[in-house]
């Protein structure tokens, strides 16, 4: 049995647990048959995107919870200060500093 087929299904069965819906409700509201959904609970099965996002609506959570995703980036310490000090600037300039930044980004790929 693969791990991340294993957590990715335990969490799932949680998620369904906690809101108290029987596997036989999860199949009548998303459309996958129980079986599939204990299979895949037990990591035992493969489960596709559809029906990730099919049980992540109905278990009231993003997909990221199950799969563990983050995606969050980590900026540049130098980044923050432009950040910060962008957030200050006017339409005009904040559109005048883009169009610079695309420059000085293109430049550099030369």
């Amino acid at each position: 049995m693969n791990d991340t087929r294993a957590k990715i299904g335990s969490r799932l069965r949680q998620a369904r647990e906690y809101l108290e819906i029987s596997q036989e409700e999860a199949s009548e509201k998303s459309n996958i048959s129980r079986s599939a959904i204990s299979l895949i609970e037990s990591g035992k099965r493969r489960l596709d995107t559809v029906e990730l996002m099919e049980l992540s609506k109905l278990y009231q959570r993003p997909m990221a919870y199950f799969t563990d995703e983050d995606f969050s980036i980590e900026l540049d310490p130098d980044a923050a200060v432009f950040a910060r000090s962008f957030s200050d600037l006017s339409k005009n300039d904040k559109e005048e500093l883009t169009r610079f930044a695309e420059y000085l980004a293109m430049r550099s790929k030369e």
